[in-house]
């Protein structure tokens, strides 16, 4: 079965001799998470290949091996060498919890693919999608439609939107609601695994109206893709790992130049989607301040991206058990209901699929 790396090997062909299809939307997709802060401005333009070099000559580190490993194939591809990037923007907020990058792929002709980054590993990112569970608009939503005019702005580029996790769900967002003199313009919206919407959002004649360009990509055991509400259908994607490591684009399998699809998705996302579910119903303000005192929790020891995580864990486990120690009763208690009702959901729901987990396994 073919990985993204087989594609971009085999593929090495321009887009003029084979048009852009769905694998080349996720291999943009995965571009967005390189980090070219230093290196490449909103108006900066440069070839793949030059950018390539660029990177190495700045020692821009890579927290992600596979991700640097796809840029390097692109560099030597004849499909994507010569293709020009730029509007390269990326922020990170901390004092509006705000996490937004996206870069821009210059097709040829008047064709562009806008890449939204999803979650980085920076705890910003990760409290941003804790508050789209409460917040009908995240800060990174507003953004995605400010670039979006941005790069569309003074020209008459037709463009194609995607991007990964809540990549996605920007891209969904901002070619929803954008001014409609770019919305026409806007010919395909690729959401790779990315959360929904509150349904004030997707009842709305806006998303509706983008609803037909939506083209939505899930693995078999979804569980971000599956968060909130969508109206769009999912098209289901075999992956070579399990559970939530199917979120990772580099388990999707590929065939030839298309995803490897099944009809739907397996009853652990269903599952894991019910407990997620109770989340969401938690009352608003119960939630922003649940997910406030995690970010409390985790900041309070330093910590600013996952990655600070995953190092010395011995010690970043004895610091967050302090910082938890450090807050009040009231906190504690509050805290500790809220665990105990997705505990109990949990089990509810255990009951419930298990047989037919087992069952699905078995065949």
């Amino acid at each position: 079965m073919s990985s993204i790396f087989n594609y971009v090997i085999k593929y090495n062909v321009t887009f003029e001799e084979k048009p852009f299809n769905e694998v080349d939307n996720l291999i943009m997709s995965c571009f967005s998470y390189i980090n070219f802060d230093g290196i490449l401005s909103f108006k900066d333009k440069i070839m793949v290949k030059d950018l390539y070099k660029k990177f190495l000559d700045n020692k821009i580190k890579v927290r992600n091996k596979n991700i640097y490993k796809l840029f390097q194939l692109m560099s030597f591809s004849n499909r994507y060498s010569s293709l020009v990037v730029g509007n390269y923007i990326s922020i990170l907020d901390s004092s509006i919890e705000k996490q937004f990058a996206a870069i821009t792929f210059f097709l040829g002709g008047d064709l562009v693919y806008i890449s939204y980054r999803g979650t980085d590993d920076s705890l910003i990112g990760i409290k941003e999608d804790f508050n789209m569970t409460y917040m009908l608009k995240v800060p990174s939503q507003k953004e995605s439609v400010k670039y979006l005019e941005r790069v569309l702005k003074n020209n008459s580029l037709f463009a194609i939107v995607g991007g990964h996790s809540k990549g996605g769900n920007l891209a969904i967002y901002a070619s929803s609601f954008c001014k409609a003199k770019y919305r026409k313009r806007i010919i395909k919206i690729y959401n790779n695994d990315g959360p929904g919407f509150f349904n004030k959002i997707v009842n709305s004649k806006r998303y509706n109206e983008s609803l037909f360009k939506i083209i939505t990509f899930v693995p078999e055991t979804s569980i971000i893709g599956m968060l909130l509400n969508h109206k769009e259908k999912f098209i289901v994607v075999k992956s070579s790992k399990k559970l939530i490591m199917q979120h990772d684009l580099f388990s999707w399998k590929i065939n030839d130049d298309n995803f490897e699809k099944i009809e739907m998705v397996n009853k652990k996302s269903q599952y894991i989607n019910d407990i997620m579910s109770t989340i969401v119903l938690i009352p608003k303000n119960d939630k922003k301040r649940f997910f406030d005192i995690i970010y409390q929790i985790l900041i309070s020891t330093n910590i600013k991206t996952t990655s600070d995580l995953s190092q010395e864990k011995i010690k970043n486990i004895k610091l967050i058990i302090n910082s938890y120690k450090n807050l009040t009763d009231e906190e504690k208690t509050f805290f500790l209901s809220i665990w105990k009702e997705i505990i109990r959901v949990a089990r509810y729901n255990i009951k419930k699929y298990l047989p037919k987990i087992r069952n699905s396994n078995s065949k």
